[in-house]
């Protein structure tokens, strides 16, 4: 279980399901993005997720783009956007049983920031290098 004072790095699909398919996040993820809806805890957005997000919707698969979360980060002060910096680029570098780069990128987002991770990504829970959160 996750401290209820520590905050919580959230996975690019994740994001888009809170945004646009709450039904679809596992009850753990749910319950800690409704803590943040209510003030009581933070969702640290990896900036590598609006990246992401942008060449999702450039290939057409997603609705939901970084003006979206713009609007999260502007309205949802629990939600607040974790640059790219050279202590993630070092993590990194360490993290290479991931193989897909934004997986990575947001994994050592999580790490660097000794936060959970809200995914359902399989592999990266299998990996063992974070702490998932999803049902």
């Amino acid at each position: 279980m996750v401290e209820r004072d520590r905050a919580v790095c959230i996975d690019t699909h994740a994001l888009i399901w809170y945004l646009s398919k709450p039904k679809r996040l596992g009850r753990a993820a749910a319950r800690l993005l409704r803590l943040a809806d209510a003030g009581k805890r933070a969702i640290l957005i990896p900036a590598v997720s609006l990246v992401e997000l942008t060449l999702l919707r450039e290939a057409g698969r997603l609705v939901v783009g970084p003006a979206q979360i713009e609007a999260l980060v502007g309205l949802q002060p629990a939600f607040r956007v974790v640059p790219l910096d050279l202590a993630q680029a070092k993590e990194f570098a360490l993290l290479q049983g991931i193989g897909d780069p934004f997986d990575r990128m947001i994994v050592a987002c999580a790490r660097t920031r000794d936060a959970s991770l809200i995914t359902a990504d399989g592999a990266i829970h299998d990996s063992a290098l974070v702490q998932t959160v999803w049902d």
